[in-house]
């Protein structure tokens, strides 16, 4: 059977990097990290897109027991690329939108009727992850994403309209400017001089 689910490693060093010729005219690429025997791989052109001996966030897919690499969802350890953690957090949320979005319309009570609403935490563990729910929250406050009060769990709260949420957090991860590190700027987030972009391997739906 098949996975296609995305998993994402701790940091890895690359050793036993080899390219081998297919009989397709493209190359099998193949390593194993340093600390293991477990072998992953990818399909690509001759030139070697990782670098042996160096730090790595490795984005990949189980199929039929290999390891295949998602190379739009691997970047080097100590460089945080917006719009490689901006995809993984997105492939992470299509993996969350079901069950997410169906405990918000269960806990979640208002009276809007003008579209669908997500309680604050569903809406940003399916589209915002690639920030700190905080960062999230103000930046929808910063460009007046439309809300309605709502009621989750009993206690009074914010639900986010869901149409356009993810028009705003491509708009978002477009603005940025690096300022150092994993650390960002954007003018479109007016409540903070600055705010952290995770790395591939620190997305995940915790605070």
């Amino acid at each position: 059977m098949k996975s296609r689910e995305l998993f994402t490693t701790p940091v890895l060093i690359v050793t036993n990097y080899t390219i081998t010729a297919l009989q397709t005219g493209k190359f099998l690429h193949r390593f194993t990290p340093e600390t293991t025997s477990s072998v992953y791989q990818f399909i690509a052109n001759q030139e070697p897109l990782l670098d042996e001996g160096q730090r790595y966030n490795i984005g990949y897919t189980v199929e039929d027991g290999v390891n295949w690499v998602d190379m739009s969802a691997t970047a080097k350890a100590d460089d945080v690329d917006p719009q490689k953690s901006y995809y993984v957090a997105g492939l992470f949320g299509e993996q969350l939108r079901a069950a997410e979005g169906r405990k918000s319309d269960e806990r979640v009570r208002h009276g809007a009727l003008d579209g669908r609403y997500l309680g604050k935490k569903y809406a940003w563990r399916i589209y915002g992850m690639v920030v700190a729910r905080d960062t999230f929250d103000m930046y929808l406050k910063d460009i007046g994403h439309p809300t309605v009060q709502c009621m989750t769990d009993d206690t009074p709260s914010l639900a986010y309209k869901e149409e356009g949420l993810r028009e705003a957090m491509n708009a978002l991860i477009q603005s940025v400017t690096r300022v150092g590190g994993n650390r960002f700027s954007s003018p479109l987030v007016s409540s903070k001089k600055w705010f952290q972009i995770k790395g591939i391997s620190a997305i995940t739906d915790k605070k």
